[in-house]
């Protein structure tokens, strides 16, 4: 019998063309399976849920993908427990990611968005009240230095920007990184790259902005729930923060509301990944993980955003 994979997601059609008609039945998005019991495999990206219930109407699933890199859509404990192997692309998207960072970096600290706002509801002489930063000569605190967080650091170095890191541990001592409280203190931009975990969650919290410098700016392109969204609109209205960008924000609500209008915050609708060339690129490497796995080819898996 030929496996079956189950889209929860629409992917790139070159990724579909690695699995043919004669070899592999897909089930496409939106389509439902006439047999869960015949699903040995699941495609996800990032909203289709792979949940308890789903993986128990799977009984001969073997593998789940993520064409991506995070894997908070999968209940990743649970297929483990079952005997199923989860897998993702980690370090696909991290120059796309990297280059989106230092474009919200650049709206936000020279208040481009604001220049072409004004200028598209015909007020030229915006300009002469306007008063940017530069990033040049400014302080680049980075949170986290995996594949996106590197490259961040590369690109803003070239920039003539002060790059430090977060220490990972107690005994990391490498040159220009600094303890987490210290690096929110000394830097006039946060930019984060760390997973959502329960270490994570809510990093940057009242207190941690508390500790950033008045003025300064943050940038997230890794996970919303990283930021508490109330200390953080609470920080903005103060002015205690100059401006917030991000590529998704957590939640719903009047705060998420508040922030989206807040004149100093810019949010993308997590976009960073959808270039052209990378969504062809996470696609291609998620489906060619399920050729490879169902093919009987071992995968090391490592679960990382940046």
């Amino acid at each position: 019998m030929k496996p079956t994979v189950l889209f929860l997601e629409s992917v790139d059609p070159a990724a579909y063309a690695l699995l043919p008609t004669e070899e592999y039945t897909a089930i496409l998005p939106g389509r439902e399976p006439a047999d869960y019991g015949e699903v040995n495999a699941i495609v996800t990206r990032g909203k289709g849920e792979v949940d308890r219930p789903l993986i128990d109407r799977c009984p001969a699933l073997r593998v789940i993908v993520r064409c991506g890199v995070g894997v908070n859509n999968i209940e990743v404990d649970y297929a483990t427990t079952r005997g199923v192997q989860v897998l993702n692309v980690p370090g696909v998207n991290a120059a796309t990611v990297a280059e989106h960072t230092l474009g919200l970096m650049l709206m936000l600290v020279r208040g481009m968005y604001r220049l072409v706002r004004e200028v598209k509801q015909g007020n030229w002489d915006y300009r002469t009240t306007y008063a940017g930063k530069e990033l040049r000569d400014l302080k680049l605190g980075i949170v986290g230095r995996g594949d996106i967080g590197k490259r961040v650091g590369g690109a803003a170095g070239a920039l003539q920007m002060e790059v430090r890191y977060a220490r990972r541990h107690r005994g990391d001592t490498a040159e220009g990184h600094l303890p987490l409280v210290d690096l929110l203190a000394q830097s006039d931009v946060v930019s984060l790259h760390v997973p959502l975990t329960a270490e994570t969650r809510n990093l940057i919290d009242a207190e941690a902005l508390a500790r950033m410098q008045a003025g300064s700016y943050l940038v997230n392109t890794a996970r919303g729930e990283i930021v508490d969204a109330a200390a953080l609109l609470d920080a903005l209205e103060r002015g205690h923060l100059a401006g917030y960008a991000s590529d998704l924000l957590s939640g719903e609500g009047e705060v998420q509301r508040r922030l989206i209008a807040h004149p100093n915050v810019l949010i993308t609708p997590h976009a960073a990944s959808l270039t052209s060339l990378t969504f062809r690129e996470l696609s291609e490497r998620g489906v060619r993980h399920v050729v490879e796995y169902l093919g009987g080819q071992e995968i090391q898996r490592r679960f990382r955003v940046n």
